[in-house]
Formats: C-alpha cells, structure tokens, sequence
C-alpha cells in the first residue's frame, strides 16, 4: 500500500499522481477534512498551467516565510518523487502564496467571498450561463463560460447538496475527452439548502475550447453523478 502524507494534496489536485496513489489519497480525504479544504485551493490551476515550463510559474516568493515552506516542501517531496512533480507542486503552492485561489471555504462554514465579488462571481454575470436542476438529487445551480487562449474559464453555482462529500466538476467534449475543472470538500451542513442557504461558488478552467464542450458533471469522489448540465 502506497503511504499517504498530507504532502500529497497539491500533487493530487493536480493530477500528478499514479492511479494507486490517487486512490489511496481519495481515501485519505474521506477522513481528513484540512486536506479536503486545501484540494479546493489547488484544483483550478491544474488545468491552466498545463503546457506551461515550471520555471515560469515561479515567480519570486512574496515573502521569506513562504520560500521557506516551499523549500522544506520541495526537499520533502523530492526524496519521494521526481523533480518534475514537486517543481509543478512547488509552482502551485506560489501561486496560491500570490493570490490566485478558489474562492472555497468548506471547513469553516463561512460565506465565501465569491458569493459577493470576485472573478467566479463576475462570470457567472458576465460569461454564457447554462442552468441545471437535477430532479433526483435536487442539485442545481448555474455554470458559467468564457473563452480564454488557453481554453475556457469555468464558474460554478452549486445549491442543493449537502455533505460530508468530496465532489468535482468534470468537462467533457464533443471527442470524448474528459478533464476535472475544480474539485471541492461539502461540510456537513451543505451548500443552498436548509439551514445553510448560501451556495458554493468557485471556479476553474479547462484546456477544451468552449465550441468543443459537450456537457459537464458534477460528480463525487467515488463517481456518483450529481448532475448534468448540457451546454
């Protein structure tokens, strides 16, 4: 059995590890809920710096504080992988360091700040909307879509579900091709439902240009599928 570390979590949102490994660390979030939250924080950059030299992605860190993590990280998780994998993991956790973040907050149940302002906000305003109501689940919501040049930015609306669930939204093309936008950690109390009306509001990106989606699902961590918004 493949040993899990908390380590694991930017390497896992970001589709780095083996498929014994991501099923080992899938397993592992079930019961930790601070890897849960920081999936969330990772997720949405897998996809947009695919193609992308990790060199470019590693600006200088905003502070000494955090090119000490990363430093202790990258010494970490090279003794148990390739290079390759911690500079991608390394990229992303600067990344966050900079500001570029979900806008998720699963663990303490506070508003998040997307709901109000912020770019998933702004898209779901602005972009080409496409609404979904699952009559079985009662999961339901909004998506939105904007084409950039490395593919299409995503925004997510998401009511009617209630946790503890770890989810993820999936694209799917015209091909067949299928990539994860976001992923995400549902508290107990859920999003837009009793009790909890707020919804969840994120967003992410994929590599499939926005005139070759088909569809898009969200779907738990074990492959139950939430909903289906056709686009």
């Amino acid at each position: 059995m493949t040993e899990v570390r908390h380590e694991d979590v930017a390497a896992y949102a970001l589709g780095l590890l083996s498929d014994e490994e991501r099923a080992e660390f899938e397993h592992h979030l079930r019961a930790c809920g601070s890897c849960s939250e920081e999936v969330g924080s990772f997720a949405a950059m897998g996809e947009l710096i695919k193609g992308v030299h990790p060199d470019d992605l590693l600006p200088s860190p905003p502070d000494a504080q955090v090119e000490s993590l990363l430093v202790r990280r990258a010494a970490t998780e090279r003794r148990r992988r390739g290079l390759h994998r911690i500079v991608m993991s390394a990229a992303a956790c600067v990344l966050v360091a900079a500001g570029i973040f979900l806008a998720v907050n699963s663990v303490t149940g506070e508003p998040n700040p997307d709901s109000i302002h912020g770019p998933a906000r702004e898209l779901l305003l602005t972009g080409r909307t496409y609404s979904f109501n699952d009559s079985e689940t009662r999961v339901n919501g909004v998506v939105g879509l904007e084409d950039k040049g490395w593919g299409t930015h995503v925004a997510l609306e998401l009511k009617g579900v209630k946790g503890p669930l770890q989810c993820r939204l999936r694209a799917f093309g015209d091909d067949g091709r299928s990539e994860v936008v976001a992923s995400w950690g549902v508290p107990e109390k859920g999003y837009g439902v009793s009790g909890s009306p707020d919804p969840l509001v994120l967003h992410g990106g994929t590599s499939l240009p926005q005139s070759e989606l088909n569809h898009f699902a969200i779907e738990t961590a074990d492959g139950r599928n939430l909903a289906t918004i056709q686009v």
